[in-house]
C-alpha cells in the first residue's frame, strides 16, 4: 500500500486482518456511511478511501491476485471463463471445470494437474519466509476446492458455515495466537444477493446492513481494548452494476450479428472459443487477419450499447497490470473485448450453459463495478 493511504495510522503491525467482502463496492459505503455504526466508527477513527479494482472487475482475477500477489496479466487467471491452450478448451478456472458446466471438477477427466492452471507461488509462502503465520477463513460451501488447494498453499485454512462462526473463530485466534500473524476472511453472500436481485434492491440493502452489523457485534466490539498493534483492512474484489436479463444481447441469436461466425476462432474439435469473460466484459477470440474487420463489425452493431476494444490496446495501457504481462496470460486471453455501458449486457446463448439471468453483474469498467473501498483501522 502507498504510505499516503494510511493517513495518520502507523504502517507496521504485529497482526494484519483482511476482511474481503465480495461485491462490497463503494456504492454501499456511500449508502450506509451515515447509518451503519461500524462504518461511522471506521470513518471516525480509521481511514476510509475510495479506490478502484483491477480489470477485469471480477472475482477470479482478484482472489487469485490477493492470494498470490500477481496481477491478472501476470497470473493469467483473468476472468471466470477463458480459453486454456493446454487443454484446447474453454474453462472455468475457479471451478476446475469446462466453461458452462455447473458442476465442479469436470476437468479431472482430462488428467491435467491443477498446479498447471494456477500460480504455484503464493503470498503465504512469502509470509512464511518472513516468519509470519497465515490463516484463511472461507465458506465450507467451496472450501477446500481444487483451486484453493493450490493458491492457499502455505496458509492454514479454517472453513466456516456462517459469518458469525467465522468471526468468533477469528477473534479467538487474534486474542490467543502468537504474532506476527496474517488473517484473511472471505465473505461472498452480498455478491450472490446482488446477482440475483440487483445491487439497488432491498435485498442487497438488507444483506449489507446485516453483514455490517454482524461484523460490528461479533468482531470489532468484542475486541475493544483486547488487541495491540493490529491492523484491520476491509476491501472488496469489485462492485456491482444493474443489468436486466430481458435486455441482454446474445451475439449468436441476434439477427444484427448474422455472419459473426467468420470471425471466431475454433479449437481442434471445431468448437468456437466461446464464451469468455462475462456479460460485462465479453472476450472474443478473433482470427488475426480479420481483427480490424471484426472490430468494425461488432463496434457498429453495438454503438450506444458497448465499447469494443482491442485487448492489445488495453494491455499496452496497463489495464491488466503493469507491463510486461506473462506468456501464460497472452496464451489465454482473447484479442477483442466487448465492454457494455451501464445497465447493458452482451453475451452468448446456449440453453443451460450460457445465459444471462442476473440483475446485477460486474467485470467491466463502469464506476459501479470498479469503485471499491479501502478501509484501514488499527487496534
Amino acid at each position: 500500500l502507498h504510505p499516503d493511504l494510511f493517513g495518520d495510522l502507523p504502517q507496521r503491525y504485529d497482526r494484519v486482518v483482511v476482511l474481503y467482502l465480495d461485491a462490497f463496492g463503494w456504492r454501499f459505503v456511500e449508502q450506509f456511511l451515515e447509518d451503519a455504526p461500524l462504518l461511522q466508527r471506521l470513518n471516525r477513527e480509521g481511514v476510509v478511501t475510495k479506490i478502484t479494482s483491477q480489470f477485469p472487475s471480477t472475482t477470479a482475477a482478484h482472489v487469485t491476485a490477493i492470494h498470490t500477489g500477481q496481477t491478472p496479466g501476470q497470473s493469467g487467471v483473468f476472468e471466470w471463463q477463458y480459453y486454456e491452450p493446454q487443454l484446447d478448451k474453454m474453462i472455468s478456472p475457479l471451478l476446475f471445470s469446462f466453461a458452462g458446466d455447473k458442476k465442479r471438477d469436470t476437468l479431472t477427466q482430462t488428467g491435467i494437474e491443477p498446479a498447471r492452471l494456477y500460480p504455484n507461488r503464493t503470498l503465504y509462502h512469502d509470509l512464511k519466509d518472513h516468519g509470519v503465520r497465515s490463516t484463511i477463513f472461507q465458506s465450507r460451501e467451496f472450501t477446500p476446492s481444487t483451486y484453493s488447494r493450490v493458491v492457499f498453499k502455505g496458509a492454514r485454512v479454517k472453513p466456516y458455515v456462517s459469518l458469525p462462526e467465522a468471526l468468533v473463530n477469528l477473534r479467538q485466534r487474534l486474542i490467543s495466537k502468537a504474532t506476527p500473524a496474517y488473517y484473511f476472511l472471505y465473505f461472498d453472500k452480498l455478491d450472490t444477493i446482488c446477482h440475483h436481485h440487483g445491487p439497488q434492491s432491498p435485498h442487497a440493502a438488507a444483506e449489507t446492513e446485516t453483514m455490517l452489523t454482524i461484523l460490528d457485534q461479533q468482531l470489532f466490539r468484542p475486541l475493544d481494548g483486547k488487541l495491540q498493534n493490529t491492523l484491520f483492512l476491509i476491501t472488496a474484489d469489485h462492485g456491482m452494476v444493474e443489468v436486466d436479463p430481458k435486455t441482454t444481447i446474445y451475439l449468436n441469436t441476434d439477427q444484427r450479428f448474422e455472419g459473426y461466425e467468420r470471425f471466431l476462432k475454433q479449437n481442434r474439435d471445431g468448437q468456437w472459443l466461446v464464451a469468455a469473460g462475462s456479460p460485462r466484459d465479453m472476450f472474443l477470440y478473433i482470427y488475426e487477419d480479420r481483427l480490424e474487420e471484426a472490430l468494425s463489425f461488432f463496434g457498429d452493431r453495438l454503438d450506444g450499447i458497448a465499447d469494443v476494444r482491442r485487448v492489445q490496446d488495453l494491455i499496452d495501457q496497463g489495464y491488466f497490470g503493469p507491463p510486461p504481462v506473462s506468456e501464460v496470460f497472452l496464451s489465454r486471453v482473447g484479442n477483442l473485448v466487448i465492454l457494455p455501458y451501464s445497465g447493458e449486457s452482451v453475451w452468448w446463448f446456449e440453453k443451460g450453459r450460457f445465459e444471462q439471468k442476473f440483475y446485477g453483474h460486474h467485470g467491466g469498467l463502469t464506476p459501479s463495478e470498479a469503485e471499491i473501498p479501502l478501509i484501514l483501522y488499527a487496534m
